[in-house]
């Protein structure tokens, strides 16, 4: 049993230690071998993404002492082969405790959102940690394509910057993963007011989890793969995975899908001996959400969602072409050779009135990019009866843009970025 169990104790044990965890944290020594790595934000249940394939790199290795911060329990987080780690739950005493000590701090997101204190009225309370006393190093999910903070569109920028501390600790990161040297460049500035030799053009570690072979994957990619395969009984996999939308801004909302283009869709996919998988973007908001999960059947039409499937690389690995719209999960994709499709029903709104693009993408999509129904249909039917779009040099070229390494070395590269940081800041 936790401080935690009840609203009020969590109120009461954040107003009353967190002002003195702060205090304290500046004054006590860090361990420079003591990692925190965190669970996802929105996901609390999950330890995935690029702080997964880092710790993986590094789970058994006993000279560093790897610290999982979990929300609501201390939580089965399938840690196989692990050694010196523990899983604390962050929202209590003895997370503050352990949290002191960390050194070395693995960021999904931002400070601001990975160590907050969330309240059941949707409230929140930041942990403010020492910044100049750790090395702090954000692996960020993904390569951008669209928008973010200071980049983003007038309003967005208004909203995400509402918590001046996410801007506020951007300037003492260590470390920001960044693909290639064009992302780095989009990566600084976005993360406004990074310095820019703090990016570090490593590649991202979960890439790594692409082009690994199946049999040296970890044990829940493995499985997870094989459920996806098993659910394909053989044929093409067609991964749909959409993006976010900020259904705050004007403009259209997310694509309905009428009957008759489901049973068009249901006709191709019959005629090349294919399914489609749907994967929602984990982040739900507002009432407007892509209908074609009413549609969903598990043989023609599969559900890959986030419950089942909580890391997105199994789906790519075994996917045979995937469709997406303005998301970067095609860049993936791109890591190991899968031809993309964009479904941007949307692009005018997006582009001007929601998230808004970083690239114009007539240069840096490689595929298709259907603004209607009959455009992604004739494009789906296109691929799958005649590949060609791998082999293009417009694929290669945007390939290009996008990766600096197509290896299994980016968690190493990151991890000897960190060690050379330590080095320097305790010498």
């Amino acid at each position: 049993m936790t401080f935690l169990d009840k609203p009020v104790r969590q109120r009461w044990l954040a107003e009353l230690l967190l002002p003195l965890w702060w205090v304290c944290d500046r004054l006590l020594g860090k361990d420079p071998y003591c990692w925190a790595f965190f669970v996802h934000p929105f996901k609390p249940g999950q330890f995935v993404e690029n702080s997964r394939a880092l710790f993986e790199a590094i789970k058994d290795d006993p000279a560093i002492r790897k610290r999982v911060f979990s929300r609501g329990g201390v939580i089965e987080l399938g840690l196989e082969g692990a050694v010196n780690t523990e899983v604390v739950e962050l929202q209590s005493f003895r997370g503050l405790l352990v949290l002191w000590r960390c050194g070395v701090v693995f960021l999904t997101h931002a400070i601001a959102m990975d160590l907050s204190w969330r309240w059941p009225n949707g409230g929140f309370s930041i942990v403010k940690p020492s910044l100049e006393k750790r090395v702090v190093v954000n692996l960020w999910h993904g390569i951008p394509l669209k928008r973010l903070f200071a980049t983003a569109n007038p309003e967005q920028r208004q909203r995400s910057d509402r918590v001046a501390f996410r801007r506020q600790e951007r300037a003492y990161y260590k470390g920001l993963v960044a693909s290639s040297d064009i992302d780095s460049y989009a990566m600084a500035a976005i993360f406004q007011p990074i310095a820019y030799d703090a990016v570090w053009v490593t590649g991202l570690p979960r890439s790594d989890f692409l082009s690994m072979s199946f049999d040296t994957l970890p044990g829940f990619l493995r499985e997870a793969e094989g459920h996806i395969r098993a659910m394909t009984k053989g044929r093409r996999l067609i991964v749909y995975a959409p993006t976010f939308r900020e259904h705050a801004f004007s403009g259209a909302g997310c694509y309905q899908f009428s009957d008759a283009e489901i049973e068009a869709l249901r006709n191709l996919l019959q005629r090349h001996d294919a399914v489609l998988g749907f994967r929602m973007h984990y982040f739900r908001k507002g009432d407007q959400l892509f209908n074609m999960e009413s549609y969903l059947d598990g043989d023609r039409l599969l559900d890959l969602g986030h419950d089942a499937f909580p890391e997105m690389v199994p789906l790519i690995r075994a996917a045979d072409l995937l469709v997406t719209d303005y998301s970067s999960v095609f860049i993936d994709a791109l890591y190991i050779d899968r031809p993309v499709v964009s479904f941007a029903y949307d692009l005018d709104s997006y582009r001007d009135q929601q998230n808004g693009l970083l690239y114009d993408m007539n240069l840096v999509f490689p595929g298709p990019v259907a603004t209607a129904f009959p455009a992604l249909l004739d494009a789906l039917d296109a691929e799958l009866g005649a590949p060609s779009q791998v082999q293009s040099e417009r694929y290669r070229i945007c390939r290009q843009v996008f990766f600096k390494y197509r290896d299994c070395s980016n968690a190493e590269r990151v991890l000897d970025k960190v060690r050379a940081t330590l080095q320097s800041v305790t010498h």
